[in-house]
């Protein structure tokens, strides 16, 4: 007797326990679990920019429990005209130590800048690095951006030159906002002047345009230093 494809093609469906239908939404739910996992490259640029905040997260720490022992003013400085970013925890004389304020270098003179510039360094030549600290090489990965540093005492966000969080004795430091991204993620750091805590954020980007990249970055800085003030 001849039997029929279409009888035979049945059979084998109604013997193999699955459903058409059955196997499509499988085959579907495979295909979004695919498109859910990030790329590589993304997977990648997460992991340098979690590291980046961390690790700044811990030199908080860090910086605070060397002020309290050392029993003088210590500093978390950040060098935001290198590449990569680099930071440094110094320390500095025992005693009440005038900080200075970090004036808009936007709005200077060319004269202004040369001036503050000697100030700094002037003002810098009383810190010194902490040698636990020296001896590892602390730099943000390449593929890591870091958009500015806001600081508690400071006007306005700080996103260019070097730029300082100090910490105290009495365990009291600077309120900050440390901002970092890459081309796919925005986050950043808060930290509380009189906690022993930070909080972290992150963020996804949602732009096609990489042209358009900068402006976003900006205006969500912006956005999140000013609610922050």
């Amino acid at each position: 007797m001849q039997i029929s494809t279409q009888t035979t093609f049945n059979k084998v469906w109604a013997t193999s326990g699955f459903s058409l239908i059955e196997i499509l939404v499988a085959l579907l739910l495979a295909a979004l679990m695919f498109m859910a996992v990030p790329s590589g490259d993304s997977t990648q640029r997460h992991r340098h920019l979690k590291a980046g905040i961390d690790n700044i997260d811990r030199a908080v720490r860090f910086a605070q429990n060397e002020a309290i022992l050392r029993n003088s003013i210590v500093r978390l400085k950040l060098d935001l005209e290198s590449n990569p970013v680099n930071y440094t925890v110094e320390y500095g004389p025992s005693g009440n130590v005038p900080l200075p304020e970090i004036p808009d270098l936007s709005k200077l003179s060319i004269a202004e800048r040369k001036m503050w510039s000697e100030q700094q360094k002037k003002f810098s030549s009383q810190f010194t690095p902490v040698e636990e600290f020296e001896d590892i090489k602390y730099e943000l990965h390449e593929e890591v951006m870091v958009l500015g540093v806001g600081v508690g005492d400071q006007k306005g966000l700080i996103q260019e030159g070097e730029v300082s969080v100090y910490f105290y004795p009495t365990g009291e430091k600077d309120a900050a906002l440390f901002f970092l991204a890459t081309i796919e993620e925005f986050a950043y750091l808060e930290v509380s002047p009189f906690l022993n805590r930070t909080k972290t954020h992150f963020e996804a980007l949602n732009t096609e345009s990489v042209s358009r990249l900068e402006d976003i970055l900006q205006t969500r800085m912006t956005t999140i230093y000013s609610e922050w003030r």
